[in-house]
């Protein structure tokens, strides 16, 4: 049973109880009490990413662009500011759990949540019902300038130490899959601030992942390491990625909700907070 009709049932035991006191009282609080519990919902649990900011955002990074003391107690960023905008069109309230790129699609078989908030927006599953497009990533090569390497194309990967982002093998498609297997070193990580860490202090060659994340984090670290001069080597399309729910009403009232939010400007707002 949940929590509404805990309440809405605890409410008629009492106006039972005291039906000898007060009747019309008691009746006039009972509808007032069914009326609003009728017309609330109840929370919703969505699979997201561990924090990779822009996108998602842990309460404990600091965040140079989002300037409000509020903003930074609680997990934010793209997603899951543009995720609570849709849903909040129809009042629906929505909790993320957080977990691991690779984990949250296995979550899928066994529908641990009501949805993932990213999916290819092609992605097939049985009992998996995938939104509308709300989301682009533009993944990109970077590497540092002083080590003057040219890197074109995807073949170019040959011989070079590389870190890519979880699942960073399934999402690339099978070209990118061919040209890591001749790489000197192949890694992917799920923790993307690591990463870049890495590249910087020069026990990686080469990074794959998407642009925004990479910017975002530069901007937010001022220290000497970070300022070196980097190169983006842009060999990927962008790709853009939908929600995937549980059921179907989920998902219509995710597109209803993207339809409002991107015709009244907040969507766009959205992108202006966080993008640089």
């Amino acid at each position: 049973m949940n929590l509404n009709k805990a309440l809405i049932q605890e409410g008629l035991s009492s106006l039972n109880k005291s039906a000898h006191f007060f009747k019309p009282f008691n009746f006039l609080f009972f509808v007032i009490l069914l009326c609003n519990f009728s017309q609330a919902k109840d929370i919703i649990e969505l699979t997201a990413g561990y924090s990779k900011p822009p996108f998602v955002i842990e309460s404990s990074l600091n965040d140079k662009r989002i300037k409000s003391h509020k903003s930074r107690e609680q997990h934010n960023g793209i997603q899951l500011d543009l995720v609570n905008a849709i849903f909040a069109v129809e009042k629906q309230p929505v909790k993320f759990i957080y977990m691991s790129l690779a984990r949250s699609f296995t979550s899928v078989d066994k529908w641990h949540s009501d949805g993932i908030i990213t999916l290819p927006n092609d992605y097939e599953h049985q009992g998996v019902y995938v939104s509308d497009p709300y989301i682009q990533y533009q993944n990109v090569v970077v590497t540092l300038a002083e080590e003057q390497l040219s890197i074109n194309k995807l073949s170019d990967l040959a011989g070079k130490k590389i870190i890519a982002f979880q699942t960073a093998k399934a999402f690339l498609g099978s070209d990118f899959s061919n040209a890591i297997e001749h790489a000197k070193e192949y890694r992917e990580m799920p923790n993307q601030m690591k990463q870049i860490n890495m590249l910087f202090s020069k026990r990686t060659q080469a990074l794959v992942l998407d642009i925004n994340i990479f910017k975002y984090y530069i901007y937010n670290h001022s220290e000497a390491k970070y300022q070196k001069a980097y190169k983006v080597h842009h060999l990927f399309v962008p790709r853009i990625y939908s929600a995937g729910f549980s059921s179907i009403a989920l998902r219509d009232q995710f597109n209803r909700g993207l339809k409002v939010i991107k015709a009244n400007g907040k969507y766009q707002q959205i992108l202006d907070k966080y993008l640089l």
